[in-house]
């Protein structure tokens, strides 16, 4: 047994007025779900994917555009389509972005001297301490103060030279790097 609904033409309601082109879409995509998608329906849906309504004429697509920019301040033309007040904020906010990193930029190689400086001045009280202790011990001792004394040596040497050796190998061969 049918429903006499399923014989009405989807495309025109029970007063013979089409329906809208979305409820003509939407009444297709159910008929195909269902099953029930007959001939006709199935060249006007090819119509309708193809971009043509009933009537031949073309149908309207909405688009997206989405935009991404890094950074403070969006490009040129989209920050000229601002009103003045806002522009200006978003300026103000740029330049203490770029004041803040400077600042941080200039807080942290501080830091890196500091640290730096810091790590010479410690490895300069342990050589100086090495090279007085085998001085102390040289006269009851010349072979343990040869050995302190050299071992110091070694030290200061393997502390402060071999770095810069290394990192100039370095530069030298980028390729040793990867």
């Amino acid at each position: 047994m049918t429903d006499p609904k399923d014989d009405e033409d989807p495309e025109v309601g029970s007063t013979g007025v089409s329906l809208p082109l979305h409820e003509s879409f939407t009444t297709l995509k159910d008929h195909l779900r269902s099953g029930r998608l007959g001939e006709e329906e199935q060249k006007r849906l090819a119509a309708l994917l193809e971009g043509e309504d009933e009537a031949g004429g073309a149908i309207l697509l909405t688009g997206i555009r989405k935009e991404l920019f890094t950074g403070p301040l969006p490009p040129a033309d989209q920050l000229n389509r601002y009103d003045e007040e806002t522009r200006a904020v978003i300026l103000r906010m740029a330049e203490k972005e770029q004041a803040h990193e400077h600042d941080m930029r200039e807080r942290s190689l501080l830091g890196a001297i500091r640290k730096d400086r810091r790590g010479q001045y410690m490895g300069l009280i342990i050589a100086l301490s090495g090279l007085l202790a085998a001085a102390w011990i040289a006269p009851s001792s010349a072979t343990a103060a040869a050995i302190i004394g050299g071992l110091d040596l070694f030290g200061m040497v393997t502390v402060f030279v071999a770095p810069r050796i290394l990192e100039r190998t370095q530069r030298e061969s980028p390729e040793s790097t990867h």
